[in-house]
């Protein structure tokens, strides 16, 4: 009887250790399990984590470099429109100021030179491919003309220097020549390879022509016969001679207008035209301008052909 209770005691007291162990386990094995949730859960925000802060990453720096193409490309954008701004600012102010320089063309005129040395480079090219003249050079003075003409005739080589008074200039749409009066003529002639003293009595001989020469009618002097056959040269009288300039190249010279527009260039004060200090920066402009320039007169004067241009409106 006694030992009933404390058997029972005892199988009690075994079964309560044995629910502690189980409980024990348990409860082991709930912070193992809270443990390993607690570090997956870790592991996932760390990598969520990552992940976001490569994207945000990704995302700023496409960011910064689409904002930077903009920006790029706002710039140059700017810079064109900027440029092309400018460019037709320019154009305006150009065309102005080309319409300010025909109105002073055309109310007023400009004096430009045409000097010898051009004035002889262009008659050149006249008498190239000509049989009997050589060379021929042209000296300006005071309303005078003197041209001197080398040439040769099988064995004969002569020199003429023929003096002209410039009697009147014309140089208009309808008209352009020179009327000129022979005043003096020199002539030297001699043969080639032939003896001193043969040379001596032609020279002297020749001389003796050109005095006579001008007592003589035109069409039987040497210079006439020689001036005859020069394209545009006419004879208008005893001594008078017409040069009919756009029957031969001098007309081409004279309306070239390169020479206008190094005139122009050349102009110590460009504010004397309104309007050029622009112009000048265009040869395009500059050459508008140019071309409808005309002469208005002609005049001889020491080393040089003076003329006055302006703008027929």
């Amino acid at each position: 009887m006694d030992d009933t209770p404390k058997v029972r005691k005892q199988s009690l007291l075994n079964r309560t250790l044995h629910a502690a162990d189980k409980a024990s386990e348990v409860a082991k094995d709930l912070v193992d399990m809270a443990h390993e949730t607690a570090k997956s859960v870790v592991e996932v925000a760390v990598e969520v984590a990552s992940d976001t802060a490569r994207s945000t990453l990704q995302f700023t720096a496409d960011t910064a470099q689409t904002v930077a193409q903009l920006a790029g490309g706002g710039a140059k954008m700017t810079v064109q429109l900027a440029s092309g701004t400018a460019k037709v600012a320019t154009q305006i102010a150009q065309e102005a100021a080309l319409q300010m320089a025909q109105t002073y063309f055309s109310k007023t005129t400009l004096t430009v030179s045409l000097p010898e040395s051009q004035i002889n480079k262009q008659l050149r090219k006249m008498t190239e491919g000509h049989p009997y003249l050589d060379y021929i050079t042209v000296s300006c003075g005071s309303d005078r003309l003197t041209v001197a003409l080398d040439g040769h005739y099988q064995r004969l080589v002569y020199s003429f220097s023929l003096d002209f008074d410039v009697l009147e200039c014309k140089v208009s749409h309808d008209e352009q020549f020179l009327l000129l009066r022979q005043v003096d003529t020199g002539l030297d002639v001699q043969f080639r390879a032939a003896p001193m003293l043969s040379n001596f009595a032609l020279r002297r001989a020749a001389q003796a022509v050109a005095f006579v020469s001008k007592r003589l009618p035109d069409p039987i002097t040497p210079a006439s016969l020689l001036l005859n056959s020069v394209s545009g040269v006419s004879g208008e009288g005893p001594h008078l001679w017409r040069v009919a300039l756009h029957k031969n190249i001098m007309l081409e010279l004279l309306q070239n207008r390169s020479w206008m527009v190094d005139k122009l260039l050349t102009l110590t004060d460009l504010s004397v035209i309104p309007g050029l200090s622009l112009l000048i920066d265009s040869e395009d402009m500059l050459l508008r301008l140019v071309n409808q320039f005309e002469i208005r007169s002609m005049r001889v004067l020491p080393n040089r052909l003076e003329l006055l241009i302006g703008i027929n409106t």
